[in-house]
Formats: structure tokens, C-alpha cells, sequence
């Protein structure tokens, strides 16, 4: 979800109201997304090198992490949404794991839907982490031991899509891309339009895929 701070910027506001304003599409996009047959999507809120950022503004956008967890939860349950938030949680406040325990614990045994948050998340961690899990329980690694240990579980995502005009993963799911299609947008990511997702599903579903095979 790239774009937060120029959006803001061009509008002479400060990056704080840009991640704001992001913040508050992500409910909504997903909405759109599963009215247009997706029923998984993962939102990138915060890359591991944005932890690099100054302090004030990690903590405000765990912040707006807490604040968008107590603001859809009746709608998660109600909606029977799975809801996950991925990454290295281990720099978020007690009072926030607390809220994001609670949510993933409620929704849980969900299926139909799932909405993942990527916080403090990185392809790197994920894999190294998924690799020492795999080492911890079986004794050794090999692509299905990994595979079962990601974040994501064996969930891969069949496309990608970045906002904000740059042509580049950022450390996203490294593993979980291998195939998946990609999406670049010029638009920031405050200013995504379910018109555009429209668009981009439409290309998705004109796309042959073909892992490689020949058909």
C-alpha cells in the first residue's frame, strides 16, 4: 500500500495523515475485493526496513493497527473473516498484541474469507523464520517443511499489486511470489478506486497461467 506520505504531501498535510487516511481504505478495499470473488487478501502496513523509520511514526501507525482492529472487529465476526497479522510483532506494545491476539483468536476457525495485515513484515524474516521452525519441529528443511511454516501458511498469492508507481516487491513474500502475476499502479494508495481493482481483476482473469507447463 505505497503512497501515504506523497498523497499527503501533495495535499500540503502531514505524512501522519496519510497513513490516516491509508489506514482507513484498507476495510473498505477488501470489501471491494471480495465483492469482485477474491476472498484472501494480505495488506502491507509496514515492511521490516520501514522499522528503520523514526519512533514517532511506527508508533503511530501500530496505532492506527489498534485502532482499525477495534473499529471493523463486529464486522469481522459478523462477516466470518479470518483475520491474521503477519510479521515480527515482537517491537508492538502488550496493549496491541493483546487486541491482535484477541481478533485472531475470535476469527480463527473462519474460512470463507481472510484478511491478512503485514506488519514489521519482511520475505527475508518470513523465510528464515519458517526455516528455523521447520529445523525446530522435523530436523531438517525442504520446500514442503518450509512451505508449511511461512506466515501465510501454504496460502500463495495469485497477484500482487503495489500502489505508488514503483515496479518493485520490497521484500514481499519472496517465496510466496514465485508465481504469482503482478500488478503496478501509478495511483497512491489512498486514492485507489474500486474501479481500478475492477481493472485489475479483469487483466487477472485474461491472464493463462501456467506455472511453467505448456497448455
Amino acid at each position: 500500500m505505497d503512497g501515504n506520505g506523497r498523497w499527503a504531501k501533495s495535499l500540503g498535510q502531514s505524512r501522519q495523515h496519510g497513513h490516516k487516511v491509508g489506514s482507513s481504505r484498507v476495510y473498505e478495499i477488501f470489501k471491494a475485493c471480495t465483492e469482485l470473488g477474491c476472498n484472501t487478501a494480505t495488506f502491507f502496513a509496514m515492511s521490516s526496513e520501514n522499522m528503520k523509520r523514526n519512533q514517532t511514526e511506527i508508533s503511530f501507525i501500530s496505532q492506527l493497527l489498534e485502532l482499525s482492529i477495534n473499529e471493523h472487529f463486529n464486522e469481522l465476526i459478523k462477516n466470518k473473516i479470518k483475520f491474521k497479522v503477519i510479521g515480527d510483532l515482537s517491537s508492538l506494545p502488550n496493549k496491541i498484541l493483546d487486541i491482535v491476539h484477541h481478533a485472531e483468536h475470535e476469527s480463527k476457525n473462519f474460512s470463507d474469507y481472510k484478511l491478512n495485515i503485514a506488519y514489521n513484515y519482511g520475505g527475508h524474516w518470513d523465510i528464515i523464520n519458517s526455516a528455523n521452525l521447520a529445523l525446530s519441529n522435523h530436523g531438517q528443511i525442504n520446500s514442503e517443511t518450509l512451505s508449511k511454516y511461512l506466515s501465510t501458511s501454504q496460502d500463495y498469492p495469485d497477484l500482487i499489486v503495489r500502489t505508488g508507481g514503483y515496479r518493485r516487491l520490497s521484500n514481499f513474500m519472496l517465496w510466496q511470489a514465485a508465481y504469482s502475476e503482478l500488478q503496478f499502479l501509478d495511483v497512491l494508495w489512498p486514492d485507489i478506486s474500486k474501479k481500478d481493482l475492477e481493472r485489475i481483476f479483469d487483466d487477472y482473469e485474461n491472464t493463462q497461467r501456467k506455472f511453467g507447463l505448456i497448455k
